[in-house]
């Protein structure tokens, strides 16, 4: 869409003027739309519309023009235009996509002068079908962006490109707004480096759960469970599912296994066993975004851009991760063994009603319950088999309890022990064989106590009860009192001991920061590209991103590793007594004294405590 002063080849996109689309089914070069727009090439095409490169006459600039086509179900008629059901059965879902397609063009126009949202410029209906014109978006897509660069993003490079997209989904929630189709291939990165979002999916929701096979118009690997179910209730928690699976997708390179098979079957791999680097904390974030049931997601994204992020937010520092809950297990344990006492000697002493005989264990099931939920919440990160909240409302339904009081405490020892495996800490596991020992119990007592009639069987029953309850909370107490507030934080052993902290620097030697001195409070990405590197460096011999530097929670040292540069990083360890660097290829560790340059001498850094 630039002028090509009367040249058959234009200098810009090398398009031969007259060459026709690659299909008929799309509209061809140079199509006029009412008087106002001119159509160019396709820019893209998925289940729902294909979008164009246009030109507006009246406002003389390059515009993007989205054109209402579920391929499923259209066809273009023979005049090249017009858009028809390809049979007549379709009719009705075809005009009902089209009246959601006017309401996606209506949730567009709301967030118009938004600079993280595609702008709204026009909409209107021809051809049998509709249009929406939207600001052009001069750069490319997320998805080519990742492809340009192996497919996969340092997790620094992945936030400063994501948190845009947050920010900008804080107003689309805002706004009672839903996108329902975050993926790569919405999210454009312009020339500037301002992050835009696109394709709002309303319409193409709404058309699938009319009509179409929801296989084909969402997005495997990003589309959460609710998308999947016709009436499945949607909210922010949506859109975060996808959010996290872009970021998943931006730092590991691969996409989540679709959300239908990881509720049968979780084998979502923790980014960094699979090698990424990144905060423990953020990580925690991802998966908890990535839950497969919503319940158990963050609820808003601004919870879940402050917990992934690696840094403070506008200025502010990240607040701690919730401390795990704190048990007095001497106090709990004779609250229990007294309140069985009880219930025995009401039982004992005769001549009283059932109520009174059947209150006491009433006290013990609230009891057990509450104390049960509070410390299953400090070991919630998204992935676990039932919401304690959940397990504790469904107790108080009489014919629920045999079912869901097994979760309370078998199914607490099961999740507990998950969340050591996903966390890879080195803490004792609960033995659930006792835990569901405990869980027959005391479902038998809760059912049994009114209608017992002997007392030999009454009283040994209760023996159980209380010997099996006593050691399941003291290991659960026991269990999550040991859980200190770093024990997500790190993979380091509980019996080993870290090293004492202290400040490492970057002191610049020679080049553009020579005589700078630089903290490692975070990872560092050094390169060319301010986009892709959060330490910048004006040379052509630096590569877009050179090299990444980052903290070893476990040992405090620095480590260093080459990202593939182009002419290389090398390092030199001063305990070695050598003067001469030697390249760098892999990860090494670097101690105060220690210091490397990058491409033979266009920056020079020293290690410093």
């Amino acid at each position: 869409m630039c002028e090509r002063d009367g040249a058959d080849v234009c200098t810009n996109c090398h398009y031969r003027h007259g060459t026709p689309a690659d299909t008929a089914l799309v509209l061809q070069p140079c199509t006029k739309l009412t008087s106002n727009y001119l159509v160019g090439k396709k820019l893209g095409q998925g289940g729902f519309g294909i979008t164009y490169i246009g030109y507006d006459f009246a406002a003389k600039l390059r515009v993007a023009i989205k054109e209402y086509f579920p391929r499923e179900i259209s066809t273009r008629a023979g005049d090249g235009h017009t858009v028809s059901p390809i049979s007549r059965e379709y009719r009705n879902d075809l005009d009902y996509g089209l009246r959601k397609f006017e309401e996606e063009a209506r949730a567009i126009a709301q967030l118009r002068n938004h600079p993280g949202i595609v702008s709204f410029l026009d909409f209107f209906k021809t051809n049998g079908t509709a249009y929406i014109v939207m600001g052009y978006v001069d750069g490319d897509t997320l998805r080519k962006h990742l492809k340009d660069r192996g497919e996969r993003i340092p997790f620094e490079a992945a936030w400063q490109i994501l948190s845009q997209v947050m920010k900008a989904l804080e107003d689309v929630h805002r706004a009672n707004l839903l996108h329902r189709d975050i993926s790569p291939e919405n999210i454009y990165i312009e020339r500037s480096g301002n992050v835009i979002l696109i394709d709002f999916g309303a319409a193409k929701q709404a058309l699938g759960e009319q009509s179409q096979s929801l296989s084909v118009i969402l997005k495997p690997g990003y589309a959460p469970e609710e998308q999947y179910r016709r009436r499945g209730r949607q909210g922010p928690y949506t859109d975060i599912y996808a959010l996290g699976a872009t970021f998943y997708r931006c730092i590991t390179g691969g996409v989540p296994s679709e959300s239908l098979e990881r509720a049968q079957h979780d084998d979502l791999v923790p980014p960094r066993r699979l090698g990424v680097s990144m905060p423990p904390p953020s990580e925690a974030a991802l998966l908890k975004a990535l839950a497969v049931k919503a319940e158990n997601r963050f609820q808003s994204v601004l919870e879940f851009r402050r917990a992934i992020s690696p840094r403070g937010i506008d200025g502010d520092t990240i607040p701690p991760p919730p401390r795990p809950v704190v048990i007095h297990k001497p106090g709990l344990l004779a609250g229990l063994l007294v309140s069985f006492a009880v219930m025995l000697g009401l039982n004992l002493a005769g001549d009283f009603y059932p109520l009174f005989e059947f209150f006491p264990l009433l006290v013990i099931f609230v009891l057990m319950l509450f104390v049960f939920q509070r410390m299953w919440k400090s070991i919630q990160d998204g992935h676990a088999r039932t919401s304690p909240d959940n397990a504790l409302a469904f107790c108080f339904i009489p014919l629920f309890n045999l079912y869901w009081a097994f979760p309370v405490l078998w199914g607490f020892a099961v999740d507990y022990n998950r969340y050591l495996d996903r966390h890879h800490l080195e803490h004792e596991k609960l033995p659930e064989g006792a835990f569901l020992a405990a869980s027959v119990a005391f479902v038998a007592t809760w059912i049994i106590t009114p209608i017992a009639q002997s007392l030999t069987f009454f009283s040994l029953l209760i023996l159980v009860n209380a010997v099996l309850l006593s050691i399941v909370v003291a290991r659960a107490c026991d269990a999550v009192n040991a859980l200190g507030p770093s024990s997500q934080q790190s993979k380091t052993p509980s019996h080993v001991i870290a090293p004492p902290a202290r400040t490492l620097f970057l002191y610049g030697l020679a080049g553009q920061y020579e005589g700078q001195q630089l903290e490692v409070n975070q990872t560092i990405t050094i390169g060319r590209n301010s986009r892709t590197s959060n330490l910048v460096i004006a040379s052509d011999e630096i590569s877009s991103t050179h090299v990444k530097i980052w903290r070893d929670p476990s040992t405090g040292s620095i480590c260093i590793e080459d990202l593939k540069s182009t002419n290389g990083t090398f390092y030199r360890k001063s305990t070695s007594g050598s003067t001469g660097w030697t390249r760098l290829t892999g990860t090494i560790q670097l101690d105060p004294g220690d210091s490397f340059q990058l491409s033979e001498g266009k920056a020079v850094f020293e290690v410093r405590s």
